[in-house]
Protein backbone atom coordinates (compact mmCIF):
# COMPACT_ATOMS: atom_id res chain seq x y z
CA UNK A 1 0.00 0.00 0.00
CA UNK A 2 2.86 2.17 0.90
CA UNK A 3 4.47 1.38 -2.34
CA UNK A 4 1.02 1.97 -4.32
CA UNK A 5 0.99 5.89 -3.09
CA UNK A 6 -2.69 6.07 -2.51
CA UNK A 7 -4.99 4.05 -0.73
CA UNK A 8 -9.09 3.86 0.19
CA UNK A 9 -9.70 2.75 3.56
CA UNK A 10 -13.04 2.23 6.39
CA UNK A 11 -13.60 0.43 8.99
CA UNK A 12 -16.28 -1.18 10.64
CA UNK A 13 -16.47 -0.85 14.45
CA UNK A 14 -18.85 -0.69 17.08
CA UNK A 15 -19.00 2.27 19.36
CA UNK A 16 -22.18 2.29 21.34
CA UNK A 17 -20.67 0.27 24.07
CA UNK A 18 -17.24 1.61 25.59
CA UNK A 19 -15.23 4.61 25.76
CA UNK A 20 -13.53 3.95 22.63
CA UNK A 21 -15.14 2.18 19.19
CA UNK A 22 -14.04 -1.79 19.12
CA UNK A 23 -12.37 -1.70 15.89
CA UNK A 24 -13.63 -5.18 14.25
CA UNK A 25 -12.70 -4.70 11.00
CA UNK A 26 -10.10 -2.41 8.65
CA UNK A 27 -11.03 -3.05 5.14
CA UNK A 28 -8.43 -1.11 2.13
CA UNK A 29 -8.25 -1.25 -1.57
CA UNK A 30 -5.61 0.28 -3.88
CA UNK A 31 -6.03 0.29 -7.64
CA UNK A 32 -4.87 -3.23 -7.96
CA UNK A 33 -5.90 -4.88 -4.79
CA UNK A 34 -8.06 -5.19 -2.08
CA UNK A 35 -6.99 -6.20 1.97
CA UNK A 36 -9.49 -7.06 4.85
CA UNK A 37 -7.44 -6.93 8.20
CA UNK A 38 -8.78 -8.27 11.44
CA UNK A 39 -7.92 -6.53 14.52
CA UNK A 40 -10.17 -9.52 16.58
CA UNK A 41 -7.55 -11.94 15.44
CA UNK A 42 -4.67 -10.64 17.23
CA UNK A 43 -2.73 -8.77 14.34
CA UNK A 44 -0.52 -5.97 15.25
CA UNK A 45 -2.44 -3.38 13.01
CA UNK A 46 0.29 -0.56 14.81
CA UNK A 47 1.66 -0.69 11.24
CA UNK A 48 -1.20 0.25 8.71
CA UNK A 49 -2.26 3.08 10.94
CA UNK A 50 1.11 4.48 10.94
CA UNK A 51 1.09 4.38 7.05
CA UNK A 52 -2.19 6.64 7.36
CA UNK A 53 -0.87 8.88 9.91
CA UNK A 54 2.54 9.54 9.08
CA UNK A 55 3.47 7.47 5.76
CA UNK A 56 3.44 9.87 2.56
CA UNK A 57 0.43 8.30 0.81
CA UNK A 58 -2.82 10.22 -0.08
CA UNK A 59 -6.07 8.51 1.72
CA UNK A 60 -8.92 8.02 0.16
CA UNK A 61 -12.37 7.51 2.18
CA UNK A 62 -16.35 8.37 1.79
CA UNK A 63 -17.50 10.31 4.83
CA UNK A 64 -14.32 9.76 6.62
CA UNK A 65 -14.38 11.74 10.01
CA UNK A 66 -14.92 9.06 12.16
CA UNK A 67 -12.66 6.54 10.79
CA UNK A 68 -10.01 9.45 10.65
CA UNK A 69 -10.85 9.99 14.31
CA UNK A 70 -9.83 6.19 15.37
CA UNK A 71 -6.37 6.91 13.03
CA UNK A 72 -5.88 10.04 15.82
CA UNK A 73 -6.73 8.22 18.73
CA UNK A 74 -4.65 5.80 17.54
CA UNK A 75 -1.39 7.67 16.45
CA UNK A 76 -1.76 10.95 17.82
CA UNK A 77 -1.62 12.27 13.73
CA UNK A 78 -3.88 12.44 10.18
CA UNK A 79 -3.00 12.08 6.74
CA UNK A 80 -1.40 14.44 5.11
CA UNK A 81 -3.36 13.75 2.12
CA UNK A 82 -6.75 13.35 2.63
CA UNK A 83 -9.57 12.99 -0.20
CA UNK A 84 -12.87 12.32 1.20
CA UNK A 85 -15.15 11.76 -1.72
CA UNK A 86 -18.61 12.95 0.23
CA UNK A 87 -16.93 16.32 0.10
CA UNK A 88 -15.90 15.76 -3.48
CA UNK A 89 -19.38 14.76 -4.38
CA UNK A 90 -20.95 17.96 -3.02
CA UNK A 91 -18.07 20.02 -4.66
CA UNK A 92 -19.66 19.22 -8.35
CA UNK A 93 -23.43 19.24 -7.11
CA UNK A 94 -23.86 15.67 -6.62
CA UNK A 95 -25.77 16.26 -3.22
CA UNK A 96 -24.30 16.34 0.19
CA UNK A 97 -24.19 14.30 2.24
CA UNK A 98 -24.79 11.42 -0.49
CA UNK A 99 -24.56 7.91 0.36
CA UNK A 100 -21.94 5.45 -0.99
CA UNK A 101 -23.96 3.81 -3.08
CA UNK A 102 -25.44 6.79 -5.04
CA UNK A 103 -22.05 8.34 -5.39
CA UNK A 104 -20.36 4.88 -6.75
CA UNK A 105 -23.38 4.70 -9.00
CA UNK A 106 -22.61 8.28 -10.20
CA UNK A 107 -18.86 8.32 -10.62
CA UNK A 108 -18.28 4.58 -11.85
CA UNK A 109 -21.85 3.03 -12.69
CA UNK A 110 -21.00 0.07 -10.29
CA UNK A 111 -23.91 -1.02 -8.55
CA UNK A 112 -23.41 -1.98 -5.00
CA UNK A 113 -25.63 -4.29 -2.99
CA UNK A 114 -25.79 -3.03 1.14
CA UNK A 115 -27.15 -5.50 2.90
CA UNK A 116 -25.28 -5.69 6.14
CA UNK A 117 -26.12 -2.06 7.20
CA UNK A 118 -26.80 -3.47 11.04
CA UNK A 119 -24.66 -6.95 11.27
CA UNK A 120 -22.54 -7.39 14.16
CA UNK A 121 -18.82 -7.22 13.28
CA UNK A 122 -17.88 -8.80 16.13
CA UNK A 123 -19.08 -11.98 15.48
CA UNK A 124 -16.53 -14.83 14.05
CA UNK A 125 -16.57 -16.12 11.53
CA UNK A 126 -18.02 -13.39 9.31
CA UNK A 127 -20.13 -14.86 6.39
CA UNK A 128 -19.51 -14.20 2.83
CA UNK A 129 -21.75 -11.56 2.61
CA UNK A 130 -20.27 -9.62 5.36
CA UNK A 131 -17.08 -10.12 3.43
CA UNK A 132 -18.36 -9.02 0.23
CA UNK A 133 -20.51 -6.10 2.03
CA UNK A 134 -16.52 -5.28 3.34
CA UNK A 135 -14.82 -5.45 0.48
CA UNK A 136 -18.05 -3.24 -1.93
CA UNK A 137 -17.07 -0.33 0.73
CA UNK A 138 -13.30 0.42 -0.24
CA UNK A 139 -13.14 -1.52 -3.46
CA UNK A 140 -14.52 0.85 -5.97
CA UNK A 141 -13.19 3.89 -3.62
CA UNK A 142 -9.98 4.61 -5.89
CA UNK A 143 -11.44 4.86 -8.92
CA UNK A 144 -14.42 7.29 -7.85
CA UNK A 145 -11.55 9.35 -6.62
CA UNK A 146 -9.93 9.65 -10.04
CA UNK A 147 -13.45 10.61 -11.61
CA UNK A 148 -14.50 13.24 -9.25
CA UNK A 149 -10.64 14.68 -10.17
CA UNK A 150 -11.23 14.78 -13.21
CA UNK A 151 -14.75 16.77 -12.35
CA UNK A 152 -12.71 19.46 -10.24
CA UNK A 153 -10.32 19.79 -12.24
CA UNK A 154 -12.95 20.51 -15.24
CA UNK A 155 -14.54 22.92 -12.78
CA UNK A 156 -11.06 24.54 -11.26
CA UNK A 157 -12.41 23.42 -7.72
CA UNK A 158 -9.73 20.97 -7.03
CA UNK A 159 -7.92 22.85 -4.44
CA UNK A 160 -11.25 23.46 -2.71
CA UNK A 161 -11.45 19.61 -2.03
CA UNK A 162 -8.15 19.93 -0.45
CA UNK A 163 -9.30 23.18 1.74
CA UNK A 164 -12.49 21.20 3.01
CA UNK A 165 -11.01 18.03 3.83
CA UNK A 166 -7.75 19.90 5.91
CA UNK A 167 -10.43 21.75 7.99
CA UNK A 168 -12.39 18.55 8.53
CA UNK A 169 -8.83 17.22 9.64
CA UNK A 170 -8.81 19.89 12.07
CA UNK A 171 -12.17 19.78 13.13
CA UNK A 172 -11.52 16.37 13.53
CA UNK A 173 -8.30 16.95 16.25
CA UNK A 174 -9.88 19.73 18.26
CA UNK A 175 -12.82 17.60 19.29
CA UNK A 176 -10.32 14.32 19.86
CA UNK A 177 -8.61 17.55 22.33
CA UNK A 178 -11.73 18.18 24.01
CA UNK A 179 -12.28 21.91 21.75
CA UNK A 180 -16.32 22.25 21.12
CA UNK A 181 -17.67 19.90 23.23
CA UNK A 182 -20.04 22.46 24.41
CA UNK A 183 -21.20 23.17 21.44
CA UNK A 184 -22.23 19.35 20.60
CA UNK A 185 -24.49 19.17 23.90
CA UNK A 186 -27.82 18.55 22.89
CA UNK A 187 -30.06 21.19 24.11
CA UNK A 188 -26.89 23.31 24.66
CA UNK A 189 -28.10 26.22 23.04
CA UNK A 190 -31.17 26.95 25.94
CA UNK A 191 -28.17 27.67 28.39
CA UNK A 192 -27.08 30.98 29.72
CA UNK A 193 -24.45 32.99 31.97
CA UNK A 194 -23.17 30.27 34.75
CA UNK A 195 -24.94 27.67 33.53
CA UNK A 196 -22.91 27.65 30.59
CA UNK A 197 -19.94 27.44 32.44
CA UNK A 198 -21.62 24.34 35.01
CA UNK A 199 -21.90 22.12 31.65
CA UNK A 200 -19.26 22.68 30.22
CA UNK A 201 -17.39 21.42 33.91
CA UNK A 202 -20.23 19.04 33.94
CA UNK A 203 -19.10 17.55 30.36
CA UNK A 204 -15.05 17.61 30.99
CA UNK A 205 -15.96 15.37 34.31
CA UNK A 206 -18.19 12.99 32.66
CA UNK A 207 -15.70 12.19 29.96
CA UNK A 208 -12.97 11.55 32.76
CA UNK A 209 -15.88 8.79 34.15
CA UNK A 210 -16.52 7.38 30.95
CA UNK A 211 -12.59 7.09 30.63
CA UNK A 212 -12.39 5.34 33.65
CA UNK A 213 -15.57 3.53 33.54
CA UNK A 214 -14.71 2.44 29.46
CA UNK A 215 -18.25 3.56 29.07
CA UNK A 216 -19.84 6.14 26.40
CA UNK A 217 -19.30 9.48 28.07
CA UNK A 218 -23.58 9.93 27.00
CA UNK A 219 -24.26 6.23 29.06
CA UNK A 220 -22.39 8.00 32.20
CA UNK A 221 -25.22 10.64 32.01
CA UNK A 222 -27.25 12.13 29.71
CA UNK A 223 -27.26 14.97 27.91
CA UNK A 224 -30.22 15.86 29.00
CA UNK A 225 -29.04 15.32 32.89
CA UNK A 226 -26.01 17.46 32.06
CA UNK A 227 -28.45 20.25 30.82
CA UNK A 228 -30.84 20.29 34.11
CA UNK A 229 -27.96 20.24 36.47
CA UNK A 230 -26.71 22.81 34.71
CA UNK A 231 -29.99 24.69 35.41
CA UNK A 232 -30.53 24.01 38.95
CA UNK A 233 -26.55 24.24 39.94
CA UNK A 234 -26.94 21.48 42.97
CA UNK A 235 -23.77 20.24 44.42
CA UNK A 236 -25.30 18.19 47.26
CA UNK A 237 -25.10 14.12 46.09
CA UNK A 238 -28.01 13.48 47.63
CA UNK A 239 -29.88 15.79 45.84
CA UNK A 240 -27.85 15.30 42.25
CA UNK A 241 -29.42 11.61 42.96
CA UNK A 242 -32.98 12.54 43.40
CA UNK A 243 -33.27 13.47 39.17
CA UNK A 244 -34.61 10.43 37.11
CA UNK A 245 -31.76 9.13 35.39
CA UNK A 246 -28.28 9.52 37.47
CA UNK A 247 -27.35 6.09 38.08
CA UNK A 248 -23.90 7.00 39.77
CA UNK A 249 -22.29 6.28 42.92
CA UNK A 250 -21.79 8.52 45.81
CA UNK A 251 -18.17 9.03 45.08
CA UNK A 252 -19.22 9.79 41.33
CA UNK A 253 -21.81 12.52 42.90
CA UNK A 254 -19.67 13.98 44.86
CA UNK A 255 -16.94 14.90 42.18
CA UNK A 256 -20.04 16.21 40.44
CA UNK A 257 -20.40 18.52 43.14
CA UNK A 258 -17.58 19.87 43.42
CA UNK A 259 -16.83 20.57 39.55
CA UNK A 260 -20.52 22.30 39.38
CA UNK A 261 -19.18 24.15 43.09
CA UNK A 262 -15.72 25.33 41.13
CA UNK A 263 -17.81 26.37 37.98
CA UNK A 264 -20.05 28.60 40.33
CA UNK A 265 -17.59 30.40 41.67
CA UNK A 266 -16.10 31.66 38.49
CA UNK A 267 -16.26 35.44 37.31
CA UNK A 268 -18.59 36.24 34.46
CA UNK A 269 -15.35 36.56 32.15
CA UNK A 270 -14.77 33.21 32.31
CA UNK A 271 -17.93 31.32 31.15
CA UNK A 272 -18.32 30.41 27.74
CA UNK A 273 -20.70 32.40 25.48
CA UNK A 274 -23.26 31.88 24.59
CA UNK A 275 -24.14 28.83 22.27
CA UNK A 276 -26.88 30.86 20.25
CA UNK A 277 -28.60 34.46 20.63
CA UNK A 278 -32.17 35.34 19.85
CA UNK A 279 -32.30 36.24 15.93
CA UNK A 280 -33.86 39.86 15.47
CA UNK A 281 -36.80 39.86 13.19
CA UNK A 282 -34.99 41.76 10.74
CA UNK A 283 -32.36 39.32 10.71
CA UNK A 284 -34.47 36.62 10.57
CA UNK A 285 -35.48 38.02 7.28
CA UNK A 286 -32.70 38.77 5.40
CA UNK A 287 -31.36 35.19 6.55
CA UNK A 288 -34.27 33.18 4.22
CA UNK A 289 -33.01 35.88 1.95
CA UNK A 290 -29.56 35.40 1.42
CA UNK A 291 -30.22 31.61 2.26
CA UNK A 292 -32.77 31.26 -0.98
CA UNK A 293 -29.82 33.25 -2.99
CA UNK A 294 -27.09 30.72 -2.00
CA UNK A 295 -29.99 27.93 -3.16
CA UNK A 296 -30.34 29.28 -6.41
CA UNK A 297 -26.21 29.65 -6.96
CA UNK A 298 -26.04 26.21 -6.06
CA UNK A 299 -28.48 24.93 -8.06
CA UNK A 300 -27.13 26.87 -11.30
CA UNK A 301 -23.62 26.20 -10.38
CA UNK A 302 -23.24 22.58 -9.58
CA UNK A 303 -22.62 22.98 -6.01
CA UNK A 304 -24.68 21.33 -2.89
CA UNK A 305 -25.85 23.91 -1.00
CA UNK A 306 -25.91 22.00 2.15
CA UNK A 307 -21.83 21.47 1.90
CA UNK A 308 -21.51 25.31 1.05
CA UNK A 309 -23.32 26.64 4.35
CA UNK A 310 -25.28 26.14 7.48
CA UNK A 311 -28.11 28.14 9.28
CA UNK A 312 -25.51 29.24 11.40
CA UNK A 313 -23.14 30.29 8.53
CA UNK A 314 -25.94 32.67 7.04
CA UNK A 315 -26.55 34.26 10.22
CA UNK A 316 -22.81 34.77 11.07
CA UNK A 317 -22.64 36.77 7.87
CA UNK A 318 -25.75 38.75 8.42
CA UNK A 319 -24.77 40.22 11.74
CA UNK A 320 -21.59 40.57 10.64
CA UNK A 321 -23.77 43.62 8.98
CA UNK A 322 -26.25 44.08 11.02
CA UNK A 323 -24.40 43.76 14.14
CA UNK A 324 -20.80 45.05 13.89
CA UNK A 325 -20.36 45.78 17.48
CA UNK A 326 -20.85 42.62 18.89
CA UNK A 327 -17.88 39.96 18.95
CA UNK A 328 -18.43 36.95 16.94
CA UNK A 329 -16.46 34.60 14.83
CA UNK A 330 -16.40 35.38 11.33
CA UNK A 331 -18.53 33.40 9.13
CA UNK A 332 -17.23 30.43 6.98
CA UNK A 333 -18.93 32.34 3.71
CA UNK A 334 -16.45 35.11 3.64
CA UNK A 335 -13.02 32.82 4.07
CA UNK A 336 -11.54 29.92 1.69
CA UNK A 337 -13.22 28.35 -1.15
CA UNK A 338 -16.36 29.61 0.24
CA UNK A 339 -15.42 33.49 -0.34
CA UNK A 340 -14.11 32.56 -3.89
CA UNK A 341 -17.48 31.15 -4.39
CA UNK A 342 -20.25 33.34 -3.12
CA UNK A 343 -18.32 36.37 -1.76
CA UNK A 344 -18.44 38.64 -3.77
CA UNK A 345 -22.31 37.66 -5.08
CA UNK A 346 -23.08 38.16 -0.89
CA UNK A 347 -21.05 41.47 -0.43
CA UNK A 348 -23.25 42.92 -3.68
CA UNK A 349 -26.34 42.02 -2.24
CA UNK A 350 -26.02 43.35 0.99
CA UNK A 351 -24.45 46.54 -0.24
CA UNK A 352 -27.90 46.43 -2.63
CA UNK A 353 -25.81 46.61 -5.82
CA UNK A 354 -27.59 42.99 -6.46
CA UNK A 355 -31.44 42.72 -6.79
CA UNK A 356 -33.58 39.71 -6.80
CA UNK A 357 -36.91 38.73 -8.57
CA UNK A 358 -38.69 35.88 -9.69
CA UNK A 359 -39.31 34.76 -13.59
CA UNK A 360 -41.06 32.39 -15.76
CA UNK A 361 -38.29 29.93 -17.35
CA UNK A 362 -40.96 27.65 -19.60
CA UNK A 363 -43.45 26.33 -17.04
CA UNK A 364 -41.60 26.87 -14.06
CA UNK A 365 -40.35 30.03 -11.99
CA UNK A 366 -36.72 30.39 -10.69
CA UNK A 367 -35.46 32.91 -8.52
CA UNK A 368 -33.26 35.40 -10.46
CA UNK A 369 -30.43 37.40 -8.90
CA UNK A 370 -29.68 40.29 -11.39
Amino acid sequence: MAEAGRLAFDTEFVGEDYYEAEICLIQAATDSFCVLVDPLAGVDVGPFWRLIGEGPVEVILHAGSEDLSICWKQTGKLPGQVVDLQIGAGLIGLGYPISLSRLISQTTGAKMHKTQTLTDWRRRPLSAEQVRYAVEDVVHLPKAACVLRDRLEELGRSEWLREECASMCRGIASTAGGEGRLRRLRGGSSLKGVELAVAEALLEERDKLAREYDRPPRAVLKDHLVIEIARCRWTEAARLRTLRGVNLSNTALRRLGAVIQSAKELPPEKWPTRLSEDEHPDDEVLTALTSSVLRDFCSRGRLSFSLLANKRDIRDFIRSYTAPEEPQGASRLIQGWRKEAVGELLGQLMAGERGVRVRREGKAYRLAVE
